[in-house]
């Protein structure tokens, strides 16, 4: 027996180890689950923890890449990748493709803040290919992103447009509007360099990315999106036109006094309507700042200008200054060579030989061993089971009515005290509305009041955490949770007597709530959910509506009501109360 036992456990480590089942840290697993909509507090949990007390590899891996995801989301520019290399690392010994392909995108992200631009190219292109295996399609619509970027930057436009294109793609399937607008402005920009025979495609690109960025009201995409019309619409010299967008262009930006990229290009648009005296102004607001590529384009718009003026001398100096700019340009742009790019190319692509290779391997020795161990362990298993299953089945059935007697009696228990104090404070209102009683005794009657109402809530709330209703709540949530389907529903009764249930706990706030806003069925259940604390993902299951509608109508109820709608409905109907 004891044997029999000892390879059990060692089994159950094994099988523990290879699919990959790790009990991460609590506070690890809410920090991810904020992660998409409030990054800033996943920021600020991962902060809070301590890496020293977390006691496996797992978990500081765990931890290691969610920081690193939260300072990306955060906007926060890292400059050393030695914490994502834990994650990195880990993630590729044991083979767990989802948490691979994120830890090497982000990888990318920080070589990408680093401007090591090659490195964070190969790392895209490892993450590539595992984030589409783990059909992960907004992550790989990211990667993309940043490989298009990147090409961009190096002057590589045939590939660039490519990615872009499969951007696009992606896009339009997730229905990510931000990720479309990209895409589309992305390929105008680079269609834009392609010389004049181009101009329509770019304009219709741009047009179509505006027009899309302008619905959603996304001011930081219009902002970029205007820019490049207005560049284009000053190649086709229509200047006008470029003096519309680049003045919309600094109209959206966030920070117009250190705007200087859209100084240029209003400057440009000046220049190009004849308005030489606001184009010199603006111009000359451009130069501030370390971009030689931004210099060298203002002081040949100047020296252009200079020239018109009929300062030949001025126009001359500042053509030598727009000179020694590009060759200090051409001099930066060196010390990134192409090759490094196509070497990156090549290098993940070994690196995920390397990947698959190695997972398979593991995945045949781990399997054998496994196999072995389990076929051994069944034989003994089956054959001490057989003897104790009538005995075993019996003691459980038993232990299981003893179970359910004692929670039936504790639920009774708690609904005779909740009665008890129904009647208590009844009394203590009759009291209260007696004339026979002074100020004094008033206060003390309140007093006591208050407090046994705070009572009577306590025991509402624990009678329902141990009711045949939300032990049938939790039913259908495991349900879906296991199966996305349940053959349990809540019947209407039901959901009136919770409801009524609720609205005694709150005082009778909740049909004040529903009697001055006519809140539908749909919106009663979920004020009522949201009260007793179920987790928000978990009501889509309570409500058969998807998370999306649920956030959509609760901001909706919430608009109705005029409040904030970062507040909770339990201080909403505190106030009512």
């Amino acid at each position: 027996m004891k044997n029999t036992v000892i390879i059990i456990l060692f089994a159950m480590s094994l099988l523990s180890s290879c699919t990959i089942r790790q009990d991460y840290n609590q506070q690890l697993l809410k920090a991810d689950s904020l992660m998409q909509l409030r990054p800033d507090s996943a920021l600020n949990i991962l902060k809070s923890i301590s890496p020293e007390k977390l006691s496996t590899r797992a978990d500081n891996a765990y931890y290691a890449l969610l920081l690193t995801q939260a300072q990306d989301k955060n906007f926060v520019v890292q400059k050393d990748d030695s914490l994502i290399q834990i994650a990195v690392h880990y993630y590729d010994s044991i083979g767990d493709t989802k948490m691979q392909a994120k830890a090497h995108y982000y990888w990318g992200c920080v070589y990408r803040d680093m401007n090591q631009q090659a490195e964070a190219i190969r790392e895209f292109f490892i993450a590539a290919p595992l984030t589409e295996k783990s059909k992960e399609k907004r992550q790989l619509g990211l990667i993309y992103n940043n490989i298009g970027c990147i090409y961009n930057i190096q002057e590589f436009n045939e590939k660039a447009d490519s990615i872009y294109q499969l951007v696009e793609v992606i896009a339009e399937e997730l229905k990510d509007t931000i990720l479309w607008v990209e895409a589309l402005s992305k390929q105008g920009s680079i269609a834009l360099a392609e010389g004049n025979n181009y101009f329509p495609i770019v304009e219709q690109k741009l047009s179509d990315a505006f027009r899309i960025a302008d619905k959603v009201g996304h001011n930081g995409l219009k902002a970029d999106i205007s820019a490049s019309l207005s560049h284009l619409y000053s190649r086709m010299n229509l200047g006008e036109k470029a003096l519309y967008y680049a003045k919309l262009n600094l109209s959206l930006r966030r920070d117009a006094t250190r705007a200087y990229r859209t100084f240029l290009i209003l400057g440009d648009a000046y220049y190009k309507c004849g308005q030489y005296d606001s184009a010199t102004f603006y111009l000359n607001k451009s130069l501030i700042g370390k971009d030689y590529g931004r210099k060298a384009d203002a002081y040949m718009r100047l020296a252009d200008i200079a020239m018109i003026q009929g300062d030949n001398a001025l126009s001359i100096e500042l053509e030598r200054s727009s000179s020694a700019y590009k060759d200090s340009l051409y001099q930066l742009r060196r010390r990134v060579v192409t090759n490094k790019i196509i070497k990156a190319e090549t290098d993940a692509q070994t690196m995920l030989q390397k990947l698959y290779y190695k997972g398979r391997l593991n995945t045949y020795l781990y399997g054998f061993i496994l196999i072995t161990i389990i076929i051994i362990a069944i034989a003994l298993i089956i054959y001490k089971q057989y003897q104790r299953k009538n005995d075993s089945l019996q003691k459980d059935k038993l232990q299981l009515e003893k179970v359910n007697q004692t929670l039936n009696l504790y639920y009774t228990n708690l609904q005779t005290d909740i009665n008890q104090k129904d009647l208590e404070i009844v009394n203590l209102r009759e009291e209260l509305a007696s004339h026979q009683v002074n100020e004094k005794q008033r206060k003390k009657l309140q007093a006591e009041l208050d407090e046994m109402v705070l009572k009577r809530k306590a025991l509402a709330k624990e009678a329902f955490l141990h009711s045949p209703l939300y032990e049938k709540m939790q039913a259908i949530i495991k349900d879906y949770q296991d199966q996305d389907t349940s053959d349990k529903e809540i019947s209407d009764q039901e959901w009136q007597e919770f409801v009524a249930e609720m609205d005694v706990e709150w005082n009778n706030a909740i049909t004040e709530l529903c009697a001055k806003y006519q809140l539908s069925k749909e919106e009663l259940h979920l004020v009522c959910l949201s009260l007793v604390e179920f987790p928000f993902s978990h009501l889509e299951y309570l409500l058969h509506l998807s998370r999306a509608t649920l956030y959509r109508k609760r901001n909706a109820l919430l608009k109705r009501i005029d409040t904030k709608q970062d507040r909770e409905f339990e201080e909403i109907l505190q106030k009512i109360r």
